[in-house]
């Protein structure tokens, strides 16, 4: 098992798992993917552990069927919105005689601007550096091997609430499968989904769920402004129920099968037509007005997400806007709307692995690139590969520690480096 990362993408409505395995390049490949139905979270918050546990199961059951291995360990995101970031500073002296910074001096300096004010309720789950500064000089993405006297960081501090963190790895926990590693999702989103020099350049990244909207805004690499907007692709769901008057899983039918905002996609063939509801009653549905619905709520959808990100302060820096997740990104003709309403270029983002180029699946591929890009730069220890101290993400006093510790703090103790 420890030559394969597997990450769980877990939402309101539906679950998502991907392995991925090291070939003999050293790349990246993804052997598998999977969802199943979500039961158990409302809004990306856990309610119900025994629901969320069991789905989570089914779905790990369904990869390792896949695949052909049992999986015991995975990594998980938080989404970003419902994660708070507070912008705070550290600065550190070069503890080396030859001046030389070090991992253990940016290690420092990480742990100096996290020395904030926070609520009981609430905890630092990981850190964010927007730029290094060495003597003055600013912008710098990574100060190792470089010399200098002081050694400054601007960096965004994530902090969320305990019982949302803890409820979503106990629910994991009781899968029987153990958390490796948290990363921020919509940070690991953008390494499959985005390209350099849109990351650099400035971009707004928008996954959109069942019942939420992340929205993040991503420029110089750095999540720079995260938020949750609270409606989704039910909502669509929902007027379709409501407007033909269909039970709610008829109206999902509806919505997969018929959804389509091309302007050329009305023809004299799609007029009225009759469909069986889960009663045996037969309907008869207008196209036109179908459309009408879906449509009006989708526009509802793109406007605020257009407005949250004018909210942010950065819709002018961004170059474009990206769209992941199964809540509208497979409607066709979403792309065009959102161009109208955006007035910016705007696409679906889509992981660019064979067998995984879904948007759907981004968040999952995401993690588990994020967790490889961890064990290439040596911070995680693979199956074959003899432990030092500078390769463990522990030290030898932690590992004292963490061993008589929850399974929350064995996550908490090394959330940092996941971002």
């Amino acid at each position: 098992m420890n030559d394969y990362l597997v990450g769980i993408d877990i939402g309101s409505s539906k679950i998502c798992a991907a392995v991925g395995r090291f070939n003999k390049n050293g790349e990246l490949t993804i052997l598998g993917v999977t969802s199943v139905a979500c039961r158990g979270l409302k809004k990306a918050v856990v309610v119900d552990i025994d629901n969320s546990a069991e789905s989570i199961r089914e779905c790990v059951k369904k990869l390792e069927r896949m695949v052909d291995i049992e999986i015991k360990e995975a990594y998980i995101s938080l989404p970003g919105g419902i994660s708070k970031l507070v912008h705070n500073t550290g600065i550190v002296a070069i503890s080396s005689e030859d001046r030389e910074i070090r991992k253990s001096d940016v290690d420092r300096v990480l742990e100096a601007a996290k020395l904030i004010s926070v609520s009981s309720d609430k905890e630092i789950i990981g850190i964010e550096p927007q730029q290094f500064i060495i003597d003055g000089y600013d912008n710098i993405k990574d100060p190792v091997g470089m010399s200098g006297l002081r050694l400054e960081v601007e960096a965004e501090v994530l902090v969320a609430q305990t019982t949302i963190v803890n409820n979503l790895i106990k629910s994991v926990n009781k899968a029987g499968i153990e958390v490796n590693g948290i990363c921020l999702q919509p940070k690991a989103t953008a390494k499959v989904v985005l390209m350099q020099e849109e990351r650099e350049m400035g971009v707004a990244l928008v996954d959109v769920g069942a019942e939420i909207i992340d929205v993040t805004i991503i420029k110089n690499d750095n999540v720079c402004f995260t938020s949750i907007i609270p409606l989704g692709g039910n909502s669509i769901t929902n007027d379709i129920s409501l407007g033909l008057k269909i039970p709610l899983s008829e109206a999902e039918k509806f919505k997969i099968k018929y959804a389509n905002l091309l302007d050329n996609s009305i023809d004299s063939e799609k007029g009225d037509f009759n469909i069986k509801s889960s009663y045996n009653e037969e309907i008869t549905v207008n196209y036109n007005f179908l459309r009408e619905i879906i449509e009006a709520r989708v526009e509802e959808l793109i406007t605020l997400t257009r407005n949250e990100i004018i909210k942010s302060g950065h819709f002018e820096e961004i170059t474009d806007v990206v769209f992941v997740g199964g809540g509208i990104s497979s409607i066709k003709g979403v792309i065009d709307l959102s161009k109208t309403i955006f007035k910016k270029p705007v696409r679906i983002g889509s992981p660019k692995y064979v067998g995984a180029a879904n948007p759907i699946y981004a968040a999952a591929v995401g993690i588990v690139k994020d967790a490889s890009d961890i064990f290439k730069q040596g911070e995680i220890l693979g199956s074959d590969h003899e432990e030092t101290e500078n390769d463990s993400i522990w030290n030898q006093s932690n590992k004292k520690n963490y061993e008589n510790t929850s399974v929350l703090s064995k996550v908490r103790n090394f959330l940092a480096d996941f971002f």
